[in-house]
């Protein structure tokens, strides 16, 4: 019996369990069981401090280097929850963002408000990765409840953030659980 692997990880003893389960996981780029092992951490800039790096995740590594090991020799990253995928920015604080989009209507003040280090230009990237992603995330979102009635705004951006917040509402970080509970990046 060989179980699935999972992208995302909700705290260390999470992270634990799937590493102590490693071995019978199979490997995502060639399929194999057994050969995957544990390559290192995953480091990346800190939202609030280019000069301090943080640990965003762990790399997993598909041996290939002894002569029993048949492995692909490729990596891939398990990640913390609470991190954005290519970016430094947390899930926490993208929802502040989004949530402030909701609320202000303007993008650069919503990204204003946040008082982070990085230029303007970060947040369009960010808000064009979310365009880009919301008829995916729509679409896993309407497994778990379906889309809230909106009377006040047609803007498919808006709609996406409240479907998110009223799908895990129990959640003080709806991206951060989306990511949980789907196994899948946000954007």
């Amino acid at each position: 019996m060989s179980l699935t692997f999972k992208r995302y990880y909700n705290c260390e003893e999470d992270f634990r369990e799937f590493y102590n389960k490693l071995k019978q996981v199979p490997c995502p780029h060639c399929k194999l069981t057994g050969a995957l092992i544990l390559h290192g951490y995953l480091i990346g800039y800190d939202e609030n401090s280019f000069n301090k790096k943080v640990v965003r995740g762990r790399r997993i590594f598909c041996n290939n280097r002894k002569r029993h090991a048949k492995g692909c020799g490729l990596t891939f990253c398990v990640l913390a929850i609470n991190i954005i995928k290519n970016f430094c920015i947390t899930a926490k604080s993208f929802w502040c963002f989004l949530k402030n989009v909701v609320k202000l209507r303007n993008k650069i003040e919503a990204f204003r408000c946040l008082e982070f280090p990085q230029s303007v230009s970060s947040c369009y990237r960010l808000w064009k990765r979310f365009s880009t992603s919301m008829s995916r995330i729509r679409t896993l979102l309407v497994r778990l409840s379906p889309a809230p009635k909106l009377s006040t705004t047609s803007c498919p951006g808006v709609q996406t953030i409240v479907h998110l917040e009223s799908a895990f509402s129990h959640s003080l970080c709806p991206i951060a659980a989306f990511q949980d509970y789907f196994q899948t990046s946000l954007l």
